[in-house]
């Protein structure tokens, strides 16, 4: 988990009773942020690219 404060804090309040709920919302929270991840990195990619530079001349 790239959110350390958020990490602390659910391993601080994680306990026998909810430690399944807290470990898969960690897990659900880390799958969302490489979810983020890979969109940016998509949209900058698209942002970036030479055929977008080039686009206005083209038309």
């Amino acid at each position: 988990m790239r959110n350390t404060w958020l990490q602390e804090q659910l391993a601080a309040i994680s306990d026998e009773k909810n430690q399944f709920v807290i470990a898969e919302a960690i897990k659900y929270i880390e799958q969302l942020e490489d979810d983020n991840e890979s969109l940016q990195v998509a949209l900058e990619g698209n942002i970036w690219s030479p055929k977008k530079w080039n686009e206005k001349a083209e038309k």
